[in-house]
Order: C-alpha cells, then sequence, then structure tokens
C-alpha cells in the first residue's frame, strides 16, 4: 500500500530543495540524493531529477515552508477471513510534512474510519478512529479546515490493494471501479441492499446511482428494488427504449430531467390518460410542473391529469392580464382548493373546476378572512375572560386589559413600538399584553406591559420609552398585589 500511495496518491509530493550560495545544490525528496545545480530555477518551476528521474517542483530552501505539507486520503479493501461476504474498508490519511526539515520525510499514515460492509446480510457499520467527525458529511467529504490551505489534498482509491482485498467477494463484479472515492463508500452498501444499482451501474448508468447517492431529486422514479432495467424505471421495454433514445444523455446534469420524463411517463400509463403522451409532456413543461412538484400532487388528487390540464390552460387563455405565466395558474389553484379545505366546503366537480378561478379564489379568500377574523375574536374574547383579573388601579394609573386583538395592533401604532406583532401570541395564550393608562384619560394609549409566565417581561411607552419612576413604582405595586399574590395561590 505505501508503494502505491506515494507512487499514486502522493505523486506530486516530490520536491527538489536547491540551497543558496556559489556551489548550489539540489535535494531530491523522493531519491534521497544531493547533486550539483548548475541552470537558475524559480520557485514552484518545474523539473527533473537527475538521479531517479522523476518530475518534481523546484523550492528554494531558505524560503519558508510553513504550509508545505501534503496530504491524500486513501481507501484501502481487505476481505473476511472466515466470511467472503465481508469486506472492510480502511479510510486513511496520509501526509509528507516539510514544514520543518525536508530531508528525509517519510509517509505518515493516520487511520481515519473503517467501514463494514456484509453482503449477505446487508450491513453497513461504520467504526470511527480518528476525524471523521469532521470530515465525514452526508453525500461525501469535506475537507478539514486546517487542510483547507495546504499545497494540494488528494483522494485516491488504491486501486491495487483495493482489487485485491474485493477479489473473491460479490462487491468483486458490482461496477465499482466506475465510483471515485467520495462515492465508493456509499456505492457498496447501495449494492447490496438494491439488486438495481448494479445493475444500472454495468448498463452505463451510473448518474442514476450517483443521484441517489448525492440525495439529488429522483421524482419517486426509479424501484431500486427491481433487477431489470425497464422495471427499475416502472414502465413497459418499448415505452423505456423510447425515452432512452429521445431523451437520454448519460451525464449528471440530464438525469433529473430524464427521471421526470419517466414519471409523466408512468403517471400517463398508470391513468391511461386520454390525451398522448407528446401533449402530456408538453403541458407538464408549460406549466413548470417539474419545479412545483408539490403544487402539482396536490392538485392532482381531486381531478385527472387530462381535465388537470384542459381546465388550467383555459383559464390561462381566458384570465392572460391576470396570469402572466402558465405556472401561476396552479398555484392560484392550490390555494383555492386550500381555502375550501379551511372552509370545510364539500369538495366537488362544481366546487374544483369553478367558471372564473381566479373570482372564486378571490371570494374564497375574503370567506377565509372573514373565518379567521371570527375565529380570532372568539380566541380574544376566551382570553380576555382568564385573565380579567389583572385589572388594577392605583392613584392616576390603572391596567387596562385588552378585549379585541385589534386593540393590541392599535397600540402599536400609536406608541410605534412592535406590541401589533403580539397580537397572536396573546390571544394564543404564548404571552399576556396590557395596558397602563391615565386615569384621566383612559381612551389615550400610555404604556404597554408584557407579562411572561407570571413576571413582567418589558414595559414600553412611545418609541419604546422606558418606565418612569412614576410608572415603574405602579408597575412593582401592581406585581405585588396582582402576580406575587398569585403565585403564592399556587404554591399553596
Amino acid at each position: 500500500m505505501q508503494f502505491e500511495a506515494e507512487e499514486k496518491a502522493l505523486l506530486l509530493s516530490r520536491y527538489i530543495f536547491v540551497s543558496s550560495g556559489k556551489n548550489r545544490t539540489g535535494y531530491c525528496t523522493h531519491c534521497r540524493n544531493t547533486f550539483p545545480i548548475e541552470n537558475p530555477i524559480k520557485q514552484n518551476g518545474r523539473g527533473e531529477c537527475p538521479v531517479c528521474f522523476s518530475k518534481c517542483r523546484y523550492k528554494k530552501a531558505w524560503l519558508g515552508r510553513k504550509a508545505l505539507i501534503d496530504t491524500a486520503c486513501i481507501l484501502h479493501c481487505t476481505k473476511s477471513v472466515l466470511n467472503p461476504s465481508v469486506v472492510t474498508v480502511e479510510w486513511l490519511y496520509a501526509s509528507r510534512d516539510y514544514r520543518e526539515c525536508f530531508e528525509n520525510v517519510s509517509t505518515e499514515y493516520t487511520p481515519v474510519a473503517r467501514f463494514v460492509y456484509d453482503y449477505e446480510h446487508k450491513i453497513c457499520q461504520k467504526i470511527e478512529c480518528g476525524w471523521s467527525g469532521r470530515w465525514w458529511a452526508e453525500g461525501g467529504f469535506s475537507t478539514p479546515s486546517f487542510l483547507q490551505n495546504r499545497a494540494f489534498m488528494s483522494r485516491r482509491i488504491m486501486h491495487g490493494t483495493f482489487e485485491d482485498g474485493i477479489a473473491g467477494t460479490p462487491f468483486q463484479y458490482s461496477g465499482w471501479q466506475r465510483y471515485d472515492y467520495e462515492d465508493v463508500l456509499k456505492y457498496l452498501p447501495l449494492v447490496a441492499k438494491y439488486p438495481s444499482v448494479e445493475i444500472l451501474t454495468k448498463a452505463g448508468l451510473d448518474n442514476f446511482v450517483k443521484a441517489k447517492i448525492y440525495g439529488y431529486k429522483t421524482f419517486s422514479a426509479i424501484n431500486w428494488s427491481k433487477s431489470k432495467l425497464h422495471h427499475i424505471f416502472k414502465m413497459s421495454k418499448q415505452d423505456f427504449q423510447l425515452l432512452r433514445e429521445s431523451n437520454f444523455e448519460n451525464s449528471l446534469y440530464h438525469t433529473s430531467d430524464f427521471l421526470f420524463k419517466a414519471w409523466v411517463i408512468q403517471q400517463w400509463r398508470k391513468e391511461k390518460s386520454k390525451m398522448n403522451i407528446e401533449e402530456l409532456q408538453s403541458f407538464m413543461k408549460s406549466f413548470s410542473v417539474e419545479d412545483d412538484m408539490k403544487t402539482f400532487k396536490f392538485i392532482r388528487r381531486f381531478t385527472s391529469l387530462h381535465r388537470l390540464f384542459n381546465y388550467a390552460n383555459k383559464q390561462f387563455e381566458k384570465d392572460e392580464k391576470h396570469f402572466t405565466r402558465r405556472h401561476q395558474v396552479l398555484i392560484t389553484w392550490r390555494d383555492y382548493l386550500n381555502d375550501c379545505q379551511k372552509l370545510k366546503i364539500h369538495i366537488d366537480d362544481a366546487i374544483v373546476f369553478p367558471k372564473s378561478l381566479r373570482k372564486a379564489h378571490e371570494e374564497t379568500i375574503k370567506r377565509v378572512k372573514h373565518y379567521e377574523d371570527e375565529l380570532m375574536r372568539k380566541k380574544a374574547k376566551d382570553r380576555y375572560e382568564k385573565i380579567k383579573h389583572y385589572e388594577f388601579e392605583l392613584g392616576q394609573l390603572k391596567i387596562v386589559v385588552p378585549r379585541t386583538a385589534k386593540e393590541i395592533i392599535d397600540e402599536g401604532n400609536k406608541l410605534s413600538h412592535c406590541v401589533g406583532g403580539y397580537a397572536q401570541r396573546h390571544v394564543d395564550g404564548q404571552t399576556t399584553i396590557l395596558f397602563i393608562r391615565n386615569t384621566k384619560q383612559p381612551d389615550e394609549s400610555f404604556y404597554t406591559v408584557e407579562v411572561k409566565n407570571e413576571n413582567i417581561s418589558q414595559v414600553r411607552g412611545i418609541k419604546n420609552k422606558s418606565a418612569t419612576e412614576d410608572v415603574q413604582a405602579f408597575i412593582d405595586e401592581f406585581k405585588k398585589q396582582r402576580l406575587t399574590k398569585k403565585k403564592a395561590r399556587k404554591a399553596v
């Protein structure tokens, strides 16, 4: 493994350090020989060692090299002696450190993590060894901050030792060679779990597997448990062949587009739609369904593909001044149907397909607002009954308990502070808003109080002015008379 690490993963970690002075010499870090240097050299210029003929970079020995440490992540595979279906993959960190002394530098190896893959039992176990908690990220590896400024960071599968280790196991012919360092650790457990993974890889469709590895959108268009190619894409041989010939490009960039088209065909076949597939695909594109699947799937619960697009298209053509893009029709339709559900309207065809979607939505918006206002009023009334015991008067000041959410919003507007945003939380019982009024001007906003968990959270006047001494004295007495006594009663 050391030979492969130094000859492949750390191949670029070879330098000729050149001394200063008239009789300049060079030191090769690979063969560790010293030789005279006659021609002028440039820092980081390319050269060849005259002894071992290695391709090297020149370094001026008298210059600083505080960041000159070359690193590599290496995967090394071994198979179990007891069970041929089990392989262990070691993740190692290899480094060559030239920061202190450039002579006789050796390659150091540090184990980071070990992965045990059991093909027969479909088990993948990760054993932490070192820095893997900081290095491993969902979907791949992330370079730790202390390595980001190094001379270079190489990530390699050591194919020689890896191939020897995996030989004779069920993973041997799985097509792992098509995956790079970051992917293979997640590829092997997928091979054990899903028969489709190996089939896709061997068919040259490994980008679909990479989409799963990276967590990209697949539209649920793949049945990973199937073992025949067309069944994996949930369609007939003929449909798959036509789709592949007309739309397929084997790159990760085009994978999402291909899978979306596969999903469209699956829906078309499942529903036995009256539309032809070209017409359906055209509608899917013009209404931007791929970008907002959630909206489309919600509307689809109420109607068929054919009726959905026919209606949406007619609404767009009827009201093009309002709908600048076709996708806006679907958004409006979704919001309208959501409003119908909030209002507990029985949803039948007459409701799903109103004559004018825009006007129907405007009507439900009004009704929902009225419904929510009524709900807010009821909550505010119930809240007032629960907290009216906070009403308190002393001298020229008194505590007033708001009866509606609007009173709290108006209070914020009059005093130019943010209490209006607390109205919903107040009626929901998450906090309590009270008003301080002057007894001679009971309708004029003066100070606002927030009570939370039976404690005064804040007292604010106009433009968030703090309480004056008189107001603070009043608040202190209010606490004694209304809050402290209540706590005492609870304790008893």
